[in-house]
């Protein structure tokens, strides 16, 4: 995997910025509503954030593709096995309210695709094959999103 989930998420951050500034006829959510996608920004951020310092604390990659050395199972893990994509996801929604436009929905849609049909199989199969029916028994705990 060549190109990675955190330069996908930035590239459809700018776009969602970039279609902000070109169409501004687009633009469906007005002042002082888009203000509400700070927040959520940062929520999907720290849900995010939360994830990453979990991976760190056991000691297991973060990057798509390395071996993992541990499953993640405590925090956000309880309630959904993928809460990095989640959270970007969320503040990627968060982003399109704070912009307004239209156009800048798409990036949360087309980082979620990416994500669902894309780099979530390939680390799902990783996964069973590294830990095997402990990674089949979380899996059937834990849902993939919500």
């Amino acid at each position: 995997m060549k190109i990675k989930p955190p330069y996908i998420a930035f590239t459809l951050l700018l776009l969602s910025w970039l279609v902000n500034y070109l169409f501004p006829k687009l633009n469906a959510v007005k002042n002082p509503y888009n203000k509400s996608g700070v927040i959520i920004f940062a929520i999907g951020l720290s849900i995010s954030f939360y994830s990453f310092y979990l991976f760190k604390k056991n000691k297991t990659p973060i990057i798509p593709g390395k071996k993992p050395t541990f499953i993640v199972v405590e925090g956000p893990y309880k309630f959904t096995r993928n809460p990095m994509y989640l959270g970007v996801s969320t503040a990627l929604l968060g982003a399109a309210i704070y912009f307004g436009n239209l156009l800048s929905f798409l990036s949360p849609i087309i980082f979620f695709l990416i994500m669902n049909y894309y780099f979530v199989p390939f680390e799902e199969k990783l996964l069973e094959n590294i830990f095997g029916k402990k990674y089949l028994n979380y899996k059937k705990q834990v849902r993939r999103w919500i």
